[in-house]
């Protein structure tokens, strides 16, 4: 069974909103200005008032894990909504996979600021970043287990496996100017990416 964690205040519509509103301005400025970025800047940017953009960030710490929050909302209700429980295995994990490279190639300048900028962050911090990728993990490994348990897939370590998807994924973010020198459009990347974890889990 896929099984997603709701980000924060995932309740409420008008709250949601709000901090889409934040973490998207948080992001162009930290790709414009790095971490000298201001929250009185950010709420600007974000068409917010200075109090509301408080609610949702008050250090570069919680700007990073807001980025990393709506990247995860986005790949789990990508995942939720297309994802057909009972379908094969096999199915449900190229679904997944489509769902969250397009998150990656969407937001691409996101990922890259997560990648560059969470090692500044104090140890919480990055504790509260690397759970929330394993978050993310933990999707595609139990499609994994439940190929596994049918007998669709034959993969020794599921985990591992589930950690190579998210890696490949991030792949295109990080290392898109490789991918455009070969010529290869984001389309061919995720059917080429999706032929090869499908030969590599078949049983």
């Amino acid at each position: 069974m896929v099984e997603c964690k709701p980000a924060q205040n995932g309740g409420d519509k008008e709250l949601e909103q709000m901090r889409d509103r934040v973490a998207e301005a948080a992001a162009r400025l930290y790709e414009k200005k790095g971490r000298s970025a201001t929250v009185e800047e950010i709420a600007a940017a974000s068409g917010l008032s200075v109090p509301v953009a408080y609610q949702f960030v008050k250090k570069p710490a919680d700007i990073m894990l807001l980025i990393m929050e709506r990247l995860q909302a986005k790949f789990c209700k990508g995942v939720m909504t297309s994802v057909v429980e009972g379908a094969p295995a096999l199915d449900r994990l190229l679904e997944a996979i489509t769902q969250f490279y397009r998150v990656v190639e969407s937001d691409a300048a996101k990922v890259t600021l997560v990648y560059r900028d969470s090692l500044t962050l104090d140890r919480e911090g990055r504790k509260r970043i690397m759970q929330l990728e394993i978050d993310v993990v933990e999707v595609f490994k139990a499609i994994l287990d439940d190929g596994v348990a049918s007998g669709e897939f034959r993969v020794m370590d599921t985990d591992l496996a589930a950690y190579d998807i998210v890696m490949a994924g991030h792949s295109w973010a990080l290392k898109r100017w490789h991918f455009k020198k070969r010529e290869l459009s984001f389309e061919k990347f995720l059917t080429r990416q999706q032929d090869l974890f499908a030969a590599m889990v078949r049983a």
